[in-house]
């Protein structure tokens, strides 16, 4: 098989990947649902991937590598460290919203997939952690920011948005992610944004 038939195949298998584990979540899955929802058999699918588990890490590295490009993108942008900041969130919850809305994703799932991406990419976390850790110390070296312990913010904000998203998926009554208000979840993570850029903001 060619290079080019095998990366579309490859794309072909991970679309399926993600279709099976929005519905049925993580740990339900298997090779042979996946195999099953594209007519292959399962021994078909170890050629591309060695299993469940490299399938799914394959799938959310590229998801984290689309992220982190934002990241580095929002930090480079000519504006303030709160405007950057607000910025960096606004643009974590419409990842997270674009992400959902284009599969049918179940809250169960979500709540699952969620739980292993936090125990399983822990780089990542810590990655997303130095980006805002950077624009507070931008805001400290400008003169916009108090000093404080930026290191500390930063984990306790980067902890706040997918907290805020669980509780909410935690609490409806909702099957799926996109029948849920993202509105509303967007309204309250800025409102406790602004009000702790507003506590750590140099009062003039």
């Amino acid at each position: 098989m060619n290079q080019n038939k095998f990366k579309a195949k490859k794309e072909e298998i991970k679309d399926a990947g993600i279709k099976s584990f929005s519905a049925y979540g993580y740990y339900k899955t298997t090779m042979e649902d996946i195999a099953g929802m594209l007519g292959m058999k399962k021994n078909s699918l170890y050629y591309y991937f060695a299993n469940k588990e490299a399938l799914f890490h394959e799938i959310i590295e590229e998801e984290i590598k689309a992220h982190m490009s934002f990241l580095k993108n929002t930090i480079s942008q000519n504006m303030t460290a709160d405007k950057k900041l607000l910025t960096l969130i606004d643009g974590l919850i419409e990842f997270i919203r674009q992400r959902t809305l284009k599969y049918t994703v179940r809250v169960k799932a979500y709540l699952e997939i969620s739980k292993v991406i936090k125990n399983e990419f822990k780089e990542f976390q810590e990655k997303e952690c130095l980006h805002i850790e950077y624009i507070l110390n931008e805001g400290i070296n400008s003169g916009l920011f108090k000093n404080h312990n930026t290191k500390i913010l930063a984990q306790d904000i980067e902890y706040l948005v997918p907290a805020i998203f669980r509780s909410f998926y935690s609490d409806s009554n909702q099957e799926f992610v996109n029948d849920i208000d993202f509105g509303e979840i967007s309204a309250i993570i800025n409102r406790l944004l602004g009000y702790i850029i507003d506590g750590i903001k140099v009062r003039k």
